[in-house]
């Protein structure tokens, strides 16, 4: 073998083996206690004799005590060995392996037999011989311990990661004579601590993407409602009109976005409901499949219980998967099938990281074209992607929003056959979860089209043309008196939010009012009252940093008059608030950004609400 430089390398407990040769101590005794042949005579020669024959007596019975000893020490050496969880394999001075513990021969995937003469680094993968082969060569050459880490390929094909110490056995002359090789397996601790690492890694990224989100969030609140109002100013019927559609798909786009971007950020609770899971499922997949020459087949089980799930983003999780296979197929079937997985199964599932109980299992079976094995451990990273165009976030916000629900997602793939991508949600227990208001509902299913004014007849939609969404009604109670606007105190932080708001709001015929946080909006509220004046309605922003929000503003505001009509307003879905509002004093919720149309049916809807 070639020299390889020395290299600093730590002190190590264990020393090299010196080995000596077989009956050197006993003829070094006999030699000893022997005694010189004493001259002339039969009977000096039968003495000599006679004391040869003792010796030699003596001799066998350390041979045979001794051949006790090593079978019983073999013994012992052997139920170690074929015990112990560490891999325990000799090499001799060329570096092949003479002899393995079945704990190496069980975890290489080969039989003693097959790896016996074979060289021991044959299996290293091709980024780690080098260093392997480096610490071997040091071991043999210069007679010193060694440590090395590195990857080895099964017989199956697969890749375990061993960490490995080479101890030198030496021979009498001091020349090494065989190695030693002990390695431990420590493939499940990389995963581990890759894990933990992208763990840390999405906890970051999240804290950086919520801050984006929110800030752009607010930025496409004014855009949405300078486009809303630009859209009722002109008019459905011309050129221009096309244009604002268009802007207001790619605004919803965008929106779309900022979704799943805040769908990354840490765990909330989130508005559950009980589905069956079959309907649920084929609801979301038309949608995507609609167009395409792919189809579904579906293959579930009769008497399948039901789940509680954040029904959009349920749907919104298999939108995104079952998009990534329709984009990796030409044409084909993607299969959809469920079963039922019992808590009694989980001691035979240590791959779920899931709390023990019950589980149905949705599998979703594509025929594309793979993932790659390097790519794999990564689909759920935000942000990575193996196609161009694409954000890679649907797999990351998928997982995100399957494990707000209790469950998990795990993946199997073969290259040039396909991947099978399975949901493991929770069996609904216990009584169902309360309807979710439809004002908590998000913005994606509030109405997608600027819906005109009372009177103008005709409802523009996305690309021109009319028709087929309703109008919206109102009360004549509503209706205020000739002469008369209804009066709105909208309360926000960002005064770019409070101008174009105001334009709105001005737009649909209300007289406002702005401040900029809480005490204020107290203060004006008050004030209002006490000139026989008050708000008809009241808007506030859930969050103002440095400043009081409109969570706790609500409360002084309910006690100056238990009759207010308090709206709250945000873009953090999650918030506690936006969840259940009426928990929290509030009359109803307004998600930003805002839609003229949106803005004008919860007010309207607030305003005739009968007194609680």
């Amino acid at each position: 073998m070639k020299d390889v430089p020395t290299r600093n390398q730590p002190e190590s407990v264990r020393k090299p083996i010196v080995l000596r040769q077989p009956g050197q101590e006993a003829a070094k005794t006999s030699a000893e206690s022997g005694s010189s042949p004493s001259p002339g005579g039969a009977e000096s020669d039968i003495q000599r004799l006679r004391e040869e024959v003792a010796n030699c007596h003596q001799s066998l019975e350390q041979w045979t005590h001794a051949e006790v000893e090593w079978n019983q020490q073999r013994r012992l050496f052997q139920i170690m060995t074929d015990n112990v969880s560490d891999l325990i394999v000799l090499l001799d001075h060329q570096g092949h392996r003479t002899w393995s513990n079945p704990a190496y021969s069980h975890l290489m995937g080969y039989s003693t037999e097959e790896l016996a003469g074979t060289y021991a680094l044959a299996e290293v993968h091709p980024d780690d011989q080098a260093h392997a082969t480096e610490a071997l060569n040091l071991t043999l050459q210069q007679g010193s311990t060694q440590q090395a880490e590195y990857r080895v390929q099964q017989k199956d094909g697969g890749w375990v990661n061993l960490q490995t110490e080479t101890i030198p056995v030496h021979d009498p002359g001091g020349r090494v004579e065989s190695v030693v090789l002990l390695a431990v397996d420590t493939t499940e601790n990389k995963k581990l601590e890759e894990a933990l690492a992208l763990a840390s890694t999405k906890a970051t990224a999240a804290a950086l993407v919520e801050g984006m989100a929110r800030d752009f969030d607010q930025i496409l609140t004014n855009v949405v409602g300078n486009l809303t109002i630009a859209k009722n100013l002109n008019g459905p019927h011309n050129a221009i009109a096309v244009r604002l559609n268009e802007m207001e798909r790619s605004l919803q786009r965008a929106r779309d976005l900022i979704e799943q971007m805040f769908s990354i950020t840490p765990e909330q609770a989130q508005p559950k409901v009980r589905v069956a899971l079959e309907p649920a499922v084929q609801e979301a997949v038309s949608d995507v499949l609609r167009g395409t020459m792919i189809r579904a087949e579906y293959l579930f089980p009769r008497n399948l219980p039901e789940v509680d799930i954040d029904q959009e983003a349920f749907s919104h999780a298999i939108r995104n998967i079952v998009t990534n296979s329709v984009e990796a197929m030409d044409k084909g079937v993607v299969r959809f099938s469920a079963e039922n997985i019992p808590h009694t199964q989980f001691s035979y599932r240590p791959d779920l990281p899931l709390k023990v109980g019950d589980y149905i299992c949705l599998h979703i079976q594509d025929q594309g074209h793979g993932i790659s094995e390097k790519a794999l451990p990564r689909v759920f990273e935000p942000y990575f992607t193996t196609r161009s165009g694409s954000q890679g976030l649907g797999l990351t916000t998928a997982l995100s929003s399957i494990q707000r629900m209790g469950g998990t997602i795990l993946i199997n793939s073969t290259p040039g056959v396909g991947t099978t991508i399975s949901l493991y949600l929770p069996v609904a227990t216990g009584a169902a979860p309360a309807a979710v208001p439809a004002s908590t509902l998000s913005q994606s299913d509030a109405l997608a089209t600027s819906i005109s004014r009372p009177g103008t007849g005709a409802i523009p939609r996305p690309g021109g043309g009319t028709g087929a969404l309703p109008k919206l009604t109102y009360a004549t109670s509503a209706m205020p008196l000739p002469g008369h606007k209804r009066r709105i105190l909208l309360m926000d932080d960002e005064q770019m939010i409070l101008d174009i708001v105001s334009r709105m709001l001005g737009h649909l015929g209300y007289e406002v009012t702005t401040c900029t946080d809480g005490s204020q909006a107290i203060a004006a509220f008050a004030k209002s009252k006490s000139h026989a004046e008050p708000f008809d309605v009241v808007m506030m922003d859930l969050v103002i940093p440095n400043g009081v929000g409109g969570q706790d503003a609500v409360h002084t505001i309910k006690k100056i008059d238990p009759g207010a009509k308090v709206i709250a307003s945000s873009g953090h879905l999650e918030h506690p608030v936006m969840l259940d509002h009426k928990a929290f004093g509030f009359n109803a919720v307004l998600e930003k950004p805002y839609k003229l149309e949106k803005l004008q049916q919860v007010i309207e809807a607030v305003i005739n609400a009968p007194a609680a």
